[in-house]
């Protein structure tokens, strides 16, 4: 059986917002796993052939990108980015084993908790649930590599929530699959250039 995925994150995309690469990430993924019926695991899923346009058989994108009036009748996963919450490191963000160097630059680290949630959406209950048991089983079995390729401190599938029918539509069902991730935030204040000289007071303290 093959799989897909990615290499480690290079140091440009380091620098980028987990929650966009992530985001990037489920999409690309899951659009590779349904291209061919050699990955699907289950045997009702395999007609659910993903091809690049409208003529594809489930479609896969962000919700942000969704459009309930073309969809019709066909099954999705749309991947939504929940709220993220900074949790500190260290007093003042200031990192604990070193916070200063020996040139004097003070090391920073604080933390970030967030959430993806992929939406199943299937044309009956059956269908919903069986497509949130692939994204479940293939995020819970990649979660180790999905955790290495993004240098995450954290990752899991934390819920899978009960079915619904779609508010915008009385013959679809929809079950939601929630993805906690955790990652880490570094930086450093060099003391040969501190940014605070540039500010004039002068300014503040006339006015």
């Amino acid at each position: 059986m093959t799989h897909y995925i990615g290499p480690r994150l290079s140091a440009v995309a380091e620098l980028l917002d987990y929650p966009i690469l992530l985001t990037g990430f489920f999409r690309d993924h899951f659009t590779r796993h349904f291209a061919s019926t050699a990955t699907i695991e289950q045997d009702s899923l395999k007609h659910l052939i993903w091809k690049d346009g409208e003529r594809s058989a489930i479609l896969i994108e962000s919700v942000h990108r969704w459009d309930p009036r073309t969809t019709g009748l066909r099954p999705a996963i749309l991947i939504s980015r929940n709220s993220m919450k900074n949790r500190r490191a260290g007093i003042g963000d200031l990192k604990q084993t070193p916070g200063v160097d020996m040139q004097g630059n003070q090391h920073f680290l604080t933390m970030w908790v967030g959430s993806h949630t992929l939406f199943c959406l299937g044309g009956t209950g059956a269908q919903a649930e069986a497509l949130a048991t692939e994204v479940r089983r293939e995020l819970t079995e990649f979660a180790r590599r999905i955790l290495e390729t993004f240098c995450l401190l954290r990752f899991q599938v934390v819920e899978v929530g009960p079915i619904s029918e779609l508010e915008e539509s009385t013959e679809n069902f929809v079950v939601p699959v929630t993805v906690g991730w955790a990652s880490q935030e570094r930086w450093q204040l060099l003391q040969q250039a501190p940014r605070l000289k540039r500010i004039a007071l002068s300014h503040l303290l006339d006015a």
